[in-house]
């Protein structure tokens, strides 16, 4: 059974071990099994230029013509040197056949890089690179803290930049879903601070937070700590400059399930402090201070009860479309003062 280790991918894909032929690249985050797929390519085939060092296949074509993989697996390079065969697996139809032929005959000029999605641990494909000596999976899953620290230093270095912590924090909490998108990312706001020398909160704001999203973390945080006015203010600013009310109330949901899930941790003996440094996606460090203060305000049952009117004001909005504001406002400003009696209460 080859199945790579975490801490062991970067070195296994460096330097391709010649006993390993198949390598399956799988997971939820594309971009990373792109990266992956591509770092393996050039280890094998270096800086060829070749056009036919890497062959570029559909598992539908393998599908249609079985032997179709191993004649491109074993077919000997035009100008000498190795080969990476690229499948990208759909997954609606089975390539195992193929692969089981090149594990019992396998290339000695090429190796054969499967990028697929996400697979179950059942998956056929996934079961039999994970047993077979003769090739090995490599699971993608979305990058950790540190993954993301090492990302950004990469790109800092290879720009000549430094970053503040703030900064940071809050590129961290703004990346993370595709290891793609993530550099991408990062080398833009790399690019819009190349004259600064040092990138800070408002280089990241500008450049990779959308000024919208900020404005409406504001917004649902004078909502759940119940400063009506300051909510309203935010509301109507928000909607004058475009953004929806439905978005504006959808982000109030998932903010009140995620206060759900708090307040119940809490209940249980876990700080407010420790289940906000603890929240995944992160919580912006200047949030944090505000949510743990929610945590503490808000009990489950009106928790429960605020969810229930942004759940019927979503329905009624689209019952009544053409004022869904209005609609969502009023439920928003209702939840606005429930809140400023809980913390009048607490205040008592």
């Amino acid at each position: 059974m080859v199945q790579v280790r975490p801490a062991d991918v970067d070195r296994f894909l460096k330097k391709p071990d010649p006993a390993i032929r198949v390598v399956l690249i799988h997971g939820p985050d594309d971009g990373l099994i792109a990266e992956r797929a591509a770092a393996f390519a050039r280890a094998v085939t270096g800086d060829s230029a070749d056009p036919f060092s890497l062959v570029r296949l559909d598992s539908a074509d393998i599908a249609e013509d079985p032997a179709r993989l191993a004649d491109e697996a074993h077919a000997v390079p035009l100008f000498g040197g190795m080969r990476t065969i690229l499948v990208r697996y759909a997954g609606n139809r089975s390539i195992n056949p193929s692969v089981e032929a090149l594990l019992e005959a396998p290339p000695t000029d090429s190796w054969i890089v499967i990028a697929a999605g996400e697979l179950r641990k059942d998956a056929p494909l996934r079961r039999l690179c994970e047993q077979n000596q003769g090739a090995a999976a490599v699971a993608c899953y979305a990058d950790s803290a540190r993954d993301l620290d090492r990302i950004i230093d990469e790109e800092l270095v290879a720009a000549g930049l430094a970053i503040s912590s703030d900064a940071r924090a809050l590129l961290q909490s703004l990346i993370g879903a595709d290891r793609l998108a993530t550099r991408s990312e990062v080398r833009k706001l790399c690019l819009y601070a190349a004259d600064a020398g040092k990138i800070g909160v408002d280089d990241v704001r500008a450049v990779v937070g959308d000024a919208s999203t900020f404005a409406v973390d504001e917004a649902i945080d004078a909502l759940a700590l119940g400063e009506a006015a300051e909510f309203d203010r935010s509301f109507r600013r928000l909607v004058a400059s475009g953004t929806p009310g439905f978005v504006i109330a959808g982000a109030a949901l998932r903010h009140f399930g995620f206060l759900h899930l708090a307040r119940s941790a809490h209940d249980r003996g876990a700080s407010p402090k420790a289940v906000v440094a603890g929240a995944r996606p992160p919580i912006f460090y200047q949030r944090q201070p505000l949510v743990e203060r929610q945590i503490a305000q808000w009990p489950l049952a009106r928790i429960e009860r605020a969810l229930a009117i942004l759940n019927e004001a979503m329905v009624e909005s689209r019952l009544r479309s053409a004022i869904t504001d209005e609609v969502i406002g009023q439920a928003l400003i209702l939840i606005a003062s429930v809140a400023a009696s809980l913390r009048r209460g607490r205040a008592a």
